[in-house]
């Protein structure tokens, strides 16, 4: 059941003090009728952050609505606001201030990702599951990404390579025991055996962030015996065709160029650019 509210006569936990702050129209929902996102990119909600948003609902009320699209049997889908919701089950609230949206499944992901990244509530890895699904699902390039989401597209395509972390390094990134920037230093080492090593290192401790590159650099450049002009080369190219370029040189001066994209449209774009 919806309950259309013009933001006048709002109960005690939408106070008159916060009536500025909420959109002009928006509608009473049952909570009974409000269901969470399927895929929602936001995977992990800290206990901690959930207890703190439920008391400041409960002494200052709904400072934002949710944003719902329609479903099926009159129930409606969670497009952002999630952590509110689940603050007004732990209150035992019966309704809650919501924005109905006419918007598909491909919308509704965009604009949960877009509000997730804006309050910075997406770990590194589920910003990286949703951009690879933005991607793989939704055929978006890596500009109609970077567009959305209000960040560079080499952001973007960085943040697409943390999948290929191993399963155990991507939970660490995820618990916060290692940070972006080390994730990066240890993609930069090719082999296993060597990413492994490393990892355990920064584990430990004791390593500026200035170590960890110097040291994937040193391991790099040693496996790869990578002469500085190619190089060079190399990150020009990744700068021109926004994505990931390997070269492999050969001592005869044969080699090969290897190019990383994430689509089929992904690879159209950088076609276009070759051409």
């Amino acid at each position: 059941m919806e309950r259309k509210v013009l933001g006048k006569g709002l109960d005690a936990l939408i106070p008159k003090k916060t009536e500025s702050l909420l959109p002009k129209e928006f509608f009473y929902l049952a909570l009974d009728k409000v269901l969470p996102a399927q895929k929602q990119p936001r995977q992990k909600v800290e206990q901690k952050e959930l207890e703190e948003l439920t008391q400041s609902i409960k002494e200052k009320g709904f400072l934002q609505p949710i944003v719902v699209r329609k479903s099926d049997g009159g129930a409606y889908q969670i497009v952002a606001g999630e952590r509110r919701y689940l603050a007004a089950k732990s209150l035992g609230l019966k309704e809650i201030p919501a924005i109905i949206k006419d918007v598909n499944e491909r919308d509704a992901f965009v604009l949960a990702i877009v509000e997730n990244l804006q309050r910075t509530d997406l770990n590194p890895i589920e910003e990286a599951q949703a951009f690879s699904r933005l991607v793989g699902e939704f055929e978006f390039s890596l500009s109609d990404i970077a567009q959305f989401v209000g960040k560079d597209k080499t952001t973007v395509v960085n943040a697409i390579r943390l999948m290929k972390l191993p399963e155990r390094m991507q939970q660490a990134l995820q618990d916060g025991l290692i940070t972006r920037t080390q994730a990066r230093a240890i993609l930069s080492i090719e082999k296993p055996p060597e990413q492994e090593k490393l990892f355990n290192q920064i584990l430990k401790g004791g390593l500026s962030v200035r170590d960890i590159e110097k040291k994937a650099r040193l391991v790099s450049a040693k496996k790869r015996k990578i002469d500085p002009f190619v190089l060079e080369i190399e990150e020009k190219l990744q700068k021109l065709l926004g994505t990931k370029v390997k070269i492999s040189h050969k001592r005869n001066n044969r080699g090969r160029i290897i190019i990383e994209y994430y689509s089929a449209k992904d690879l159209e774009r950088i076609l276009k650019r070759v051409h």
